[in-house]
């Protein structure tokens, strides 16, 4: 007989083979991007020599640098995409709810494009905003343009996390707030959404996460165009490892910057929205 201590470690021990594999293969990865990052290391010609914080140093304050106008790109990218799914997937999982009949069609419906590869989104977005007016040209509508295809991308998963986040808010409350007369208006505000805080913390961080490492729509929709105007750190990344400059070192250097700067806005959040209880069982 197992006793008790040890079959609580059971389900780890399935884990275990997964975890450990995802771990060596994303601190290895890691590690290799931080030691990239203090060196002069070209891709192409395979050469590598000791740079200290120069890759950095230029990052931040090199007047050939491209990194703080990508940053302030991606930030505003960030807060489209923030913005658009609470005013989207919110709403969709209220509307939802009240479906008597259909409910898991409309949830499956609206998940898809959550399912559906970057790159084809991308492509078939590209073609409907060529048909509208060519927002993708412009560079005051390339981002906005961008931001609602990100947002139509993720409402539908969100939605579905709001759904599961409602289905726990108990139902007597509702009742009670009725029989003292509050409105729709007044249960929402009163009772909905602070029941939903741990669901809003969670979609509002990893909205946030995905948005600071947009890349696919870039790449695919603008080139970081019109005018720079969509350059995003991703795509800065990118141009500098890979695409133009062949330059590793400078490129794991923009990485790990991106990487604190998202560790912060985590934070941050966390630690304003952490979780409280909102009501006595």
């Amino acid at each position: 007989m197992i006793n008790k201590g040890w079959r609580a470690l059971i389900p780890y021990l399935y884990l275990a083979p997964a975890l450990s594999l995802a771990l060596i293969f994303s601190l290895m990865s890691m590690g290799i991007s931080m030691w990239t990052s203090f060196h002069h290391f070209d891709a192409f010609a395979g050469s590598a020599g000791y740079a200290g914080w120069e890759n950095y140093r230029r990052a931040l304050f090199a007047a050939d640098s491209y990194c703080w106008l990508a940053l302030r790109h991606t930030a505003y990218y960030v807060v489209l995409c923030a913005v658009g799914v609470l005013l989207t997937a919110l709403p969709l999982a209220l509307l939802c709810q009240k479906v008597r009949w259909g409910q898991a069609l409309f949830r499956t419906l609206y998940f898809l494009p959550s399912i559906t590869p970057g790159v084809v989104l991308a492509l078939v977005f590209y073609h409907l905003f060529g048909v509208w007016g060519n927002l993708l040209d412009q560079p005051r509508t390339a981002m906005p343009a961008l931001a609602l295809m990100g947002v139509w991308a993720g409402a539908g998963y969100n939605m579905v996390l709001f759904l599961a986040g409602l289905t726990e808010i108990p139902q007597h409350l509702y009742d009670a707030a009725r029989v003292d007369g509050a409105n729709a208006w007044q249960q929402f505000w009163h009772i909905t959404l602070p029941m939903l805080r741990n669901t809003l913390v969670f979609v509002v961080v990893m909205t946030i996460i995905g948005a600071f490492q947009v890349f696919t729509s870039v790449y695919i929709m603008t080139s970081g165009g019109p005018e720079r105007s969509t350059e995003v750190i991703a795509y800065t990344i990118f141009l500098n490892a890979f695409a133009v400059a062949g330059q590793m070192g400078y490129a794991s250097a923009v990485a790990w910057l991106l990487f604190v700067v998202v560790a912060v806005f985590v934070a941050i959040q966390m630690r304003v929205f952490r979780s409280r209880k909102v009501y006595d069982e």
